[in-house]
């Protein structure tokens, strides 16, 4: 038996990221998770908590979106003897001033024994969410300001 989550059962547990109750995958997120989105725009840093992560990067988008994002697993690669896996994802979102938010992600993660991700390193668009925070700033929506 392979020591880490497989291909399967990470998009099993990951699918959850594309409905109203994603816990299935953040049950499986250490609360101590050392989580980076890499770029320079609103959202990207270093996190060293779930909770930091969900404050500082999904909170950003999800506050000019009409609706929480939803995000849709593409592709799955690796998991199973490998600690480390990449989840691709897409989220076709509208922002609150009506923008379109095709966002696609991809998620290095990385598996404890457990099974639990201890690490994540997500890369995205972020020019598509620095125009997104830019355009849905200043209108009363989304109480951001508009970043520099």
């Amino acid at each position: 038996m392979a020591p880490y989550p497989s291909a399967a059962e990470i998009r099993g547990f990951a699918s959850s990221l594309a409905t109203s109750d994603p816990s299935p995958f953040f049950d499986k997120v250490a609360s101590d998770v050392d989580w980076e989105v890499m770029g320079t725009r609103p959202a990207a840093g270093r996190f060293k908590s779930l909770d930091a992560w969900k404050k500082g990067a999904l909170e950003v988008i999800n506050v000019v979106l009409r609706e929480p994002l939803k995000l849709e697993v593409v592709n799955v690669f690796g998991g199973g003897d490998s600690e480390w896996a990449t989840i691709e994802l897409k989220a076709d979102s509208v922002c609150k001033n009506g923008m379109p938010y095709p966002q696609r992600y991809a998620w290095l993660i990385r598996f404890d024994k457990s099974g639990t991700i201890v690490q994540a390193k997500a890369y995205l668009d972020s020019a598509l969410v620095q125009k997104a925070i830019d355009t849905n700033s200043g209108q009363g929506s989304s109480g951001l300001p508009k970043w520099p």
